[in-house]
């Protein structure tokens, strides 16, 4: 376990700090942002005792497909993803959730920019951990990200990563796949991992997703990218549901003991089974 407090204490005398304040930002507002949002949201109002922030980045409108495996109603389709959950559940919970809707992030710059605009006021003897989600679908946003890991000094990066359904490659409909096809997409789109990454100081203390699982520089697909010009894996909502409440965890972690217990966790939506990797 690591306590993040112990490394701001390390002088031999009373601890000087004894309270964290987190700075929160989200990228990504669709299956495993919008479902962590709802807990998230909650666990902030639940934890009045700790300072807390969130800022919610995506430029992507609530489409009526969406309605299926996102959390979303009708009334929200053509309407901003990010904002219609940070309105919904920060005047729910009454807690501090801004939305980012501009543009996708695309540089680090951006990531910097987010974290300095923050809204938050803290009290003598708070420590302000700044907290990157990661809850996309491409390799070049976790690439930016992974980027700001490496530039930031002090940050806490959490990145979840989802399996999606396999499909032919030829698009054709499921009335003429072979049975090996049909087999292959029942059986895919279940697992994910949940991979935390820590540097304290300039010094990395855990290794972010890239060092657990390397990205793939061939799939580095920028997030603006025509969606019809690139084979589409669609994503099962109990993925989403695991990715989200795996991310929970982590962070009531963080908001009751300022710890982080695991490393990275893989999980099957379809077995419930976890394996947490432990600190």
């Amino acid at each position: 376990m690591h306590n993040l407090l112990d490394y701001h204490n390390r002088n031999g005398y009373l601890p000087k700090y004894k309270k964290m304040h987190f700075n929160m930002v989200l990228i990504g507002a669709g299956g495993t942002g919008g479902l962590l949002v709802q807990r998230l949201a909650k666990m902030m109002f639940a934890f009045e005792n700790v300072g807390t922030s969130l800022i919610l980045a995506d430029p992507d409108l609530v489409e009526l497909k969406n309605l299926l495996r996102q959390p979303f109603i009708s009334k929200d389709v053509g309407h901003h993803k990010a904002e219609v959950l940070a309105r919904r559940y920060g005047s729910t919970y009454g807690v501090k959730i801004g939305y980012y809707t501009a543009s996708y992030i695309e540089n680090t710059n951006q990531l910097r920019d987010l974290f300095s605009n923050i809204d938050y006021t803290v009290t003598s003897g708070t420590v302000i951990q700044n907290v990157l989600i990661g809850a996309v679908d491409n390799d070049f946003s976790r690439g930016v990200m992974n980027q700001f890991f490496n530039e930031e000094e002090n940050l806490v990066y959490i990145d979840a990563g989802i399996e999606g359904v396999w499909l032919p490659d030829e698009e054709k409909d499921i009335s003429v796949w072979t049975e090996e096809e049909l087999e292959m997409s029942r059986e895919s789109g279940y697992s994910g991992q949940v991979v935390v990454g820590l540097k304290k100081n300039n010094k990395v203390i855990l290794e972010p997703v890239n060092g657990v699982y390397p990205l793939d520089v061939h799939d580095a697909i920028p997030p603006w990218h025509n969606c019809s010009l690139d084979p589409y894996q669609p994503q099962r909502m109990i993925a989403n549901e695991f990715a989200a409440m795996h991310i929970a965890i982590i962070l009531n972690g963080l908001f009751q003991n300022f710890s982080l217990d695991v490393h990275y966790i893989n999980y099957n939506g379809r077995t419930g089974v976890s394996r947490p990797i432990l600190i």
